[in-house]
């Protein structure tokens, strides 16, 4: 007489069999583990790139603005001297609206 029934030996098979198939099942989920870190730090990497890239247009953008407040500034002031030109008597002479510590064209172009 055989150690197993013919029922336990058929169960036995299907256990191996279902215990051959989780062992696969497994190996498979942990691929899609690795996977999905791998592309997390890709993903990483690449917002990091993302954000030093943002940091620098804010960057240039703030620097370009302070460029068109500066020449905003200029024109206004000489918008006022013209303006003021205009409405003086033919012959009148004008006192410098512009005083040398505000006129710094070097500086300007550095910027």
């Amino acid at each position: 007489m055989s150690q197993f029934s013919d029922k336990t030996q058929k169960q036995f098979s299907e256990l191996q069999a279902a215990h051959e198939s989780m062992k696969t099942l497994t190996a498979s989920m942990d691929n899609i583990v690795k996977t999905l870190q791998e592309g997390h730090g890709q993903l990483s990497k690449a917002s990091e790139e993302t954000n030093k890239r943002l940091n620098l247009v804010f960057e240039e953008l703030h620097h370009s603005r302070r460029d068109r407040d500066c020449m905003d500034h200029d024109i206004n002031k000489l918008f006022n001297v013209y303006h003021n030109m205009k409405s003086q008597p033919q012959g009148h002479v004008m006192d410098n609206p512009y005083h040398q510590d505000d006129i710094k064209p070097d500086a300007m172009l550095m910027n």
